[in-house]
């Protein structure tokens, strides 16, 4: 579709080719949240309707089916990348809908747009980023509880760790399909996708730049993480599972992976969806910044 500017965005469906050109922008980029992750982009391309356009240097991200709304774009100027989207959205007849915009990025709206946007937080989108040595050292007393919860599941089981590879790969979705079934069989639509996403994204480890790795109990895999770079300071965690007869299982499983990442400075461990038990969690490990994250709907 021509849009006012002249430029044709052809908003396409994100492939495993194009990681290749996207990351690198994307990490220029220097944000943190975890929707400026490609490989988050790709595995729930499906479910969000995750769809990506390039324009020169500028890359922009929609999601929705019947109504698109849009990550503020990335690239050289961010005026210019929203001018482009605007004139995108208006050859549409419709507003401008940016979501997750930190801080930072609506007083640049602001700025640039004044009074052209309605600003509104997405309490259940904040994402929680850890220090790495926190989550990999669990020091002093604010992380005694999480330390007790390793050293119980140490007294009780014989356990190792070990990376994610091309020899234990299958044994890990085997363990993704088994905690799939202990929910409920998989009946919900989000764990189903969520399941096919998981199996897609270790299938393309290395093309997704996906580092993970795994609990061992008795040979048996009882849980696993994996994420990928949002850029050379922040490690996206996108996946975390444990199953619930290993009780501590969680703790295990996130301080042994942390410890792997000591190149990072902060860990992403995502949002919380607004459920009120996973964000009592998420705060548990003294999140070193919560993320804040906005929409900004354009008035009409």
């Amino acid at each position: 579709m021509f849009i006012e500017t002249g430029v044709s965005l052809d908003f396409q469906i994100p492939t495993l080719e194009d990681a290749s050109w996207a990351v690198p922008l994307l990490e220029a980029s220097g944000r943190i949240g975890c929707e400026y992750s490609y490989t988050t982009m790709f595995m729930w391309r499906h479910f969000y309707h995750n769809r990506l356009a390039r324009f020169g240097d500028h890359v922009f991200f929609s999601a929705g089916k019947d109504a698109q709304v849009f990550l503020p774009p990335m690239g050289p100027s961010l005026r210019e990348g929203l001018d482009i989207l605007m004139g995108y959205t208006a050859g549409k007849g419709e507003p401008l809908k940016l979501v997750g915009a930190d801080p930072a990025i609506v007083q640049e709206v602001e700025t640039h747009f004044p009074g052209q946007f309605t600003v509104a937080p997405q309490r259940g989108d904040f994402d929680y980023l850890y220090s790495q040595a926190e989550l990999a050292e669990l020091p002093g007393r604010k992380f005694h509880s999480k330390k007790n919860h390793v050293s119980g599941f140490s007294r009780k089981y014989d356990w190792s760790y070990e990376p994610i590879s091309g020899t234990n790969v299958s044994q890990v979705i085997e363990m993704a399909e088994e905690w799939c079934r202990q929910k409920g069989n998989c009946r919900d639509k989000g764990l189903r996708s969520e399941n096919c996403a998981i199996k897609e994204a270790l299938s393309h480890r290395e093309q997704l730049s996906i580092r993970g790795g795994l609990i061992r109990v008795e040979g048996k895999v009882v849980a696993f993480s994996f994420g990928s770079p949002i850029n050379r300071e922040v490690f996206d965690i996108q996946v975390e599972k444990a199953l619930p007869d290993y009780p501590g299982a969680y703790a295990v499983i996130n301080q042994a992976f942390a410890g792997t990442l000591g190149e990072f400075k902060l860990l992403n461990r995502e949002n919380d969806l607004g459920i009120e038990g996973l964000r009592r969690a998420k705060l548990s490990y003294h999140p070193a910044l919560i993320l804040e994250k906005y929409t900004c709907i354009q008035n009409r």
